[in-house]
């Protein structure tokens, strides 16, 4: 199952706290895909879910714009 959150406007650490409520909520092989504006909260989100084993991909969509995909 895809999972996803919408983070524009939204500044940190926001959209962690929010990412970290969907992700407890995912079973394992979900993914979580998560769009942000602002750079410190790809850096914040990236940075957590790689501590949990977690795969992090990024792609900047555009200018500004970056969606990331956790995998549990």
């Amino acid at each position: 199952m895809i999972w996803e959150l919408i983070s524009f406007g939204e500044i940190c650490p926001l959209p962690l706290l929010k990412a970290i409520e969907k992700y407890k909520k995912m079973e394992k092989g979900d993914v979580l895909k998560i769009v942000v504006d602002h750079s410190c909260s790809l850096k914040n989100i990236q940075e957590y879910f790689l501590k949990l084993n977690c795969s992090v991909e990024i792609d900047e969509v555009l200018n500004g714009v970056w969606e990331i995909y956790i995998k549990k």
